[in-house]
């Protein structure tokens, strides 16, 4: 009798693990981190085809456009950088909203796949994410563990508005970039700000992000030589 017990306790407990590894298991399949190039190195070399400049007698718009291959460059040197318990990463975009699937073990034994639906939007001049969703692979996780379990720092450039479930991103920019288009189709993620100088004081503060960083150490070297 006990080893019947046993052996319906113990085949009860496999299908529990079972259930569970399906639920929390990978969704998508994903490719493995590598080394990749760095942040800098990606928005230098991206610039340049991603950029856009537009006139129109008003205040000059900078657009950038990426597309799914860009933003899994970018995100899986963010990864690579950040986090090194990641073992894969993809960005999938879709009609107004963003997919992102991130491979990491729940446990040792168990690979799980955390899916964030994301939607890209330019409000008050900043750039936000509406977090739409989490699951940790089929199963949803209420936002009030998400928030708890985010590690952001507070001197970052990121900011969360808890209650709206937003992210807003890139608030150290001067005040005289403000966005004003964040959307993505399922080819690109198009974005645009516009840039409003009015002063010597605007121009201080947007030349780290217009003049490219190799000008920029150049031009320091030679201040300094000059105040020597």
């Amino acid at each position: 009798m006990c080893l019947k017990k046993f052996i319906a306790v113990l085949f009860l407990f496999i299908i529990l693990l079972v259930g569970v590894y399906f639920f929390v298991s990978p969704v998508r399949n994903v490719e493995k981190l590598d080394h990749t190039a760095s942040l800098s190195s990606l928005v230098q070399e991206k610039s340049d085809h991603a950029t856009s400049l537009e006139l129109n007698g008003g205040s000059p718009v900078l657009g950038y456009r990426l597309s799914e291959s860009d933003v899994n460059d970018y995100l899986c040197s963010y990864l690579y950088e950040s986090d090194e318990t990641v073992d894969g990463a993809e960005a999938e975009l879709l009609p107004e909203h963003i997919k992102f699937y991130i491979n990491k073990h729940v446990v040792s034994f168990m690979e799980s796949q955390f899916v964030v639906d994301v939607t890209p939007n330019a409000e008050n001049g900043k750039l936000v994410l509406k977090v739409n969703s989490v699951h940790l692979g089929r199963m949803p996780i209420p936002m009030s563990v998400v928030w708890d379990r985010l590690n952001i720092d507070k001197a970052s450039d990121v900011t969360v508005d808890k209650e709206m479930n937003e992210i807003t991103l890139l608030n150290n920019l001067p005040d005289s970039i403000s966005f004003e288009q964040a959307d993505t189709t399922d080819e690109y993620i198009n974005l645009s700000a516009s840039v409003t100088i009015d002063s010597l004081r605007d121009i201080i503060n947007l030349a780290p992000y217009l003049i490219p960083k190799d000008i920029q150490r150049n031009l320091s070297q030679k201040l300094n030589l000059f105040g020597q």
